[in-house]
């Protein structure tokens, strides 16, 4: 019974990883500008979020109930923002322009 938790918890994990990833690398910038930072952390969410995924698919880490909350979590965000790193970080007072 533990070991198919534990399997429906990695397997969590791993599509929420990988369809992070998925949505920050399909994101297509259009009229929008060009922002360094942004772009920094968009590339960083990437090798981060994409790297996980990996570890967890070659099995070099065990997953916790927690981490696969985590994992969901920024899937969610990250989905409802279609990717924009822009819309995750909404600045109402203009810092990060």
């Amino acid at each position: 019974m533990i070991d198919t938790v534990q399997q429906v918890v990695t397997a969590i994990a791993l599509c929420c990883y990988g369809a992070a990833c998925g949505q920050l690398l399909c994101y297509r910038r259009g009229l929008a500008n060009y922002r360094i930072h942004l772009s920094s952390l968009a590339w960083l969410l990437i090798a981060l979020t994409g790297s996980c995924a990996l570890d967890i698919l070659l099995g070099h880490a065990p997953v916790s109930l927690a981490q696969a909350g985590l994992a969901f979590a920024l899937c969610i965000i990250v989905c409802r923002a279609r990717g924009n790193v822009a819309h995750l970080l909404k600045d109402p007072y203009g810092y990060l322009d």
